[in-house]
């Protein structure tokens, strides 16, 4: 009896072992297949852009396919589609709204053409079964831009006064208060007081120091919204009446300009202008670049971001540029000076498209050393689905000169423009504070349409 129980236990064993073999072996290639989803997953990025009129070579080498469709089409006789095998897709006139689409397999190399104003979607799925994504092909315009790489000083004024905090300060009986408590928060814009439109820090102290206690009704911006408050100045230690917010209406530092169009608009810095203090993206009501002088350049050093130190030459004669847009991916707005031209070092060249760029050698234009010169990169990684489209390219300065002078990549360089192979990719927006030879990069087509 005891051998057939032992027997028993014996076969139990086994087939609880082969159970859990099976199990871990199931798990392993749940979390295998998982993880090849994922990466096939950030091959493929979320929208693709195509220029206008010229033919795109596409080639993820993705297991991919689906079907392109228009995003939407007006009535008319024929459609040209963005796969260029196809030359044109008749209406069936169906209804009078059929939209039609084409097969695409991005396992292989296809060629995309733009169609202006048009966009299409592809519904792809992997192997051709499993769920996958959408993507949108967009176009744009096939324009030449100057790369510039020069210094400029920056220079922005607030949408209104733009609170960086609320504090509580002493009153002339030793009590601690703090007025503005629950009525404002960082990050508010104080847009009018009393129905009046202010935008000076200057003139908001003086209405609350000489408002001699009463009740100040505040208009302020919060996010998209727009309310009105109440807050009540307190008479403090020092004898001025304050409401307990610390503001400011303007930020000022260095960047660098990363390119110019022929029509003479700009693009710098690759990222926004954010408040110091908050980090949000301030809202501008204007602003503009000015010549700047390098003053010092601090190195960067592990743990410790290097910076450069520039005298912001805030006369008449010395602006370069207004500025129209703050943007998450850089400002944007209009040269005034063209004489500045002539200090670019390269000529009108076409942007390289984010399915153009390849990892291996470039180079990024900075005038750190006083003048606008070329130093040798590498790109070491592109991430087409970056959270933050300022990260997208990682990127490793190789350039013994550079490396010397500022030890890679320091603060005041946001936005020197990235070169390879005679095309402009993109910009330079953050340093890897651990590794300070290394930085991250915007796509320049996402400098172009403001991230989107």
């Amino acid at each position: 009896m005891g051998e057939i129980d032992n027997s028993f236990m014996k076969y139990r064993r086994m087939r609880m072992c082969k159970r859990v073999l099976i199990f871990m072996m199931g798990f392993g290639i749940v979390i295998a297949f998982a993880g090849f989803y994922i990466y096939e997953w950030n091959r493929m990025p979320e929208v693709i852009y195509v220029k206008s009129d010229k033919e795109q070579v596409i080639d993820f080498d993705i297991p991919a396919s689906g079907e392109i469709y228009l995003e939407s089409v007006e009535t008319s006789n024929y459609l040209e589609p963005a796969v260029e095998s196809i030359s044109r897709l008749e209406d069936t006139g169906v209804g009078g709204d059929f939209i039609p689409s084409v097969e695409v397999d991005f396992s292989k190399e296809i060629v995309l053409s733009g169609v202006e104003n048009q966009t299409y979607c592809a519904d792809l799925k992997l192997f051709g079964v499993l769920p996958y994504k959408t993507v949108r092909i967009e176009t744009m315009d096939s324009t030449k831009v100057i790369p510039s790489g020069q210094t400029v000083g920056i220079y922005v004024k607030t949408d209104g006064v733009y609170v960086i905090d609320i504090g509580d300060f002493t009153t002339t009986d030793g009590e601690t208060v703090m007025p503005c408590k629950d009525i404002l928060q960082s990050g508010d814009y104080i847009v009018a007081v009393n129905g009046e439109e202010v935008t000076r820090k200057k003139d908001f102290t003086e209405i609350v120091h000489n408002s001699g206690g009463a009740t100040l009704h505040l208009t302020i911006k919060r996010g998209q919204e727009e309310r009105d408050v109440k807050v009540t100045p307190v008479l403090s230690r020092d004898g001025s009446y304050k409401i307990g917010a610390w503001i400011r209406d303007s930020l000022q530092g260095v960047g660098t300009m990363t390119f110019i169009e022929e029509d003479g608009d700009f693009g710098a810095l690759g990222h926004a202008v954010r408040d110091i203090d908050t980090n949000e993206l301030v809202t501008i009501s204007s602003g503009a670049l000015y010549e700047t002088s390098i003053v010092s350049i601090s190195r960067g050093e592990e743990g410790e971001p290097g910076a450069v130190t520039g005298l912001i030459q805030y006369e008449k004669d010395k602006k370069v540029a207004e500025i129209e847009d703050n943007t998450t991916c850089g400002i944007h707005g209009t040269i005034v000076k063209e004489e500045w031209l002539d200090d670019t070092i390269e000529q009108p060249m076409d942007i390289a498209l984010k399915q153009e760029i390849k990892k291996g050698d470039a180079y990024i234009i900075s005038a750190v050393s006083g003048t606008c010169e070329k130093y040798s990169v590498e790109i070491v990684d592109i991430n087409y689905n970056a959270t933050e489209k300022k990260r997208a390219l990682t990127i490793q300065v190789t350039d013994e000169r550079l490396l010397d002078m500022t030890g890679g990549i320091v603060q005041g360089m946001s936005g020197s423009p990235i070169i390879q192979d005679g095309k402009i990719i993109g910009a330079v927006t953050h340093v890897l504070v651990n590794h300070p030879e290394k930085g991250y990069g915007i796509f320049l087509e996402s400098m172009l349409n403001n991230g989107n």
